[in-house]
């Protein structure tokens, strides 16, 4: 029996897909896993762990896993239990529809604050431009003028497409957003050798219908990998503190400091610096709508 390192691709319930070298097994875990730098909350593989397994022939098992640089993880609906979607990513693709699905500013919210919580850099991604962008059109450039990347594309037509591939190049990179959004289309468009499955927009709810059953890491064959991840109707915020939820939204993180209590709550106090700012259009009132659902999400 030899040591090999390798890196997670999949998970299949109590079974991972291992990419070691040039060789993919899959194989079980040691019930005692050996965590670096401490066993986390979640203890459960994720893809994108970077794992070590005893291997003999074509059989291994996972003995250790590596200290992870980041994961992105969310409350799962109904339980709130921890959810991770991935590890150690370099940045995270959050794929919207120009119109259909309707795009949801308050989804895109907590992406984005959980993706600021995790230190993972967020990129938005309006997908199917060439069916008309008013929907967008009115609340992009705020995003823009926050200091979002906003990247324009048309999965189905190409266009734009060149500015996402130089993005993926030699970085590891999550992509995710709701269903029928259009993440498996873009992927097909970007590397058509992955062959992914996708779907239509249900015509009865008009809502997307889930392709991606599992989250899966994928190489490009220009170098970095990407993980396809399932589409999500909802993303809990997890154990974000007031402070953490002020600090991932930037325009409020600028003016709180005005206030004339530190430990403003932002909703009623005197001499709040954050309602005056949202009075005054200086923060846009629904980013402010969505950090107050994040911050007090009962």
């Amino acid at each position: 029996m030899k040591s090999a390192d390798g890196t997670v691709i999949a998970v299949h319930g109590p079974l991972v897909r291992v990419q070691i070298g040039d060789r993919t097994l899959v194989m079980a875990a040691r019930r005692r896993l050996e965590w670096e730098g401490g066993r986390p909350r979640s203890p459960q593989l994720v893809v994108g762990d970077r794992v070590s397994a005893e291997i003999r022939g074509d059989e291994g098992v996972v003995v250790a896993v590596r200290q992870r640089v980041n994961a992105l993880c969310r409350a799962a609906a109904h339980s709130g239990r921890p959810q991770l979607l991935a590890a150690n990513v370099d940045q995270a693709l959050l794929v919207f529809a120009a119109r259909r699905p309707e795009p949801k500013r308050g989804l895109l919210d907590r992406f984005l604050v959980a993706c600021h919580m995790a230190g993972i850099h967020a990129v938005i991604v309006i997908n199917k431009v060439d069916l008309g962008s008013d929907e967008v059109d009115g609340w992009i450039e705020l995003y823009q003028g926050l200091g979002y990347e906003v990247l324009r594309v048309s999965a189905r037509t190409g266009w734009g497409l060149g500015r996402v591939r130089r993005r993926l190049v030699d970085r590891t990179t999550l992509f995710c957003g709701p269903s029928g959004a259009g993440k498996s289309s873009l992927l097909n468009a970007v590397y058509p050798g992955f062959r992914l499955k996708v779907d239509s927009i249900s015509e009865a709810t008009g809502k997307g219908r889930h392709t991606t059953t599992r989250a899966e890491l994928m190489p490009l064959p220009y170098g970095g990998f990407v993980v396809d991840t399932p589409g999500l109707k909802e993303f809990g915020v997890l154990d974000a503190t007031p402070q953490d939820v002020v600090a991932a939204f930037p325009e409020i993180a600028a003016v709180a400091s005005g206030c004339r209590f530190s430990d403003c709550s932002h909703t009623h106090e005197p001499d709040c610096a954050v309602r005056q700012a949202v009075g005054e259009g200086v923060v846009d009132g629904e980013r402010y709508e969505s950090f107050l659902r994040i911050r007090d999400p009962e």
